[in-house]
């Protein structure tokens, strides 16, 4: 029986497919490093650190959209955006929870260390948490409830936004001319 030869495309979004995986594994196993290995500050000397992160969570979200519609698979690239935009998003905030125990150790139901920190994050971005830790303090109430906001902002608005860019770079990519004609 003799097989098709496979199509160079599809062969070339595989590869690109694997190399955006691996970026995405990398990147990702550094930065948990990072959060498990930079030291914490207490919320107050954190707090600035934590507006910054989230500007530059949302000016590194701005930033894919043209990478996105300029790529000749923008699907893949902006799958591969998402998958770095939502670990950022959450280490942003268990950072935060982690340093707003440290400077409170009332703050939540039981002092947090690193691992609780991103549990809690994690379970809030996923449902509304377990109950196993809970916010006490009014601060930490609210920053919780800005956490559960903006998860649906990330849930909504950050994949239609780049899903949207996906669409309009696979318009972009059909309109351009065929290099092999």
């Amino acid at each position: 029986m003799i097989r098709p030869r496979p199509d160079p495309a599809r062969r070339e979004a595989w590869a690109l497919v694997r190399r955006a995986t691996a970026r995405v594994v990398v990147a990702v196993t550094v930065l948990v490093t990072a959060y498990y290995l930079v030291p914490a500050q207490e919320a107050g000397t954190d707090l600035p650190w934590f507006f910054v992160s989230l500007g530059v969570f949302a000016g590194v979200v701005a930033i894919q959209v043209p990478i996105i519609v300029r790529s000749d698979f923008p699907v893949i690239r902006a799958v591969e955006a998402l998958a770095l935009a939502i670990p950022v998003f959450l280490l942003i905030f268990a950072r935060g929870y982690l340093s707003a125990s440290l400077g409170d150790p009332d703050a939540f139901s039981q002092q947090l260390d690193r691992t609780d920190a991103l549990y809690f994050t994690v379970s809030t971005f996923v449902t509304v948490g377990f109950g196993d830790i809970v916010a006490h303090s009014e601060a930490m109430r609210i920053a919780v409830t800005v956490q559960m906001i903006l998860d649906l902002v990330v849930l909504g608005a950050v994949v239609r936004i780049f899903a949207s860019a996906a669409k309009r770079g696979l318009s972009a990519r059909d309109e351009r001319p065929d290099p092999a004609a």
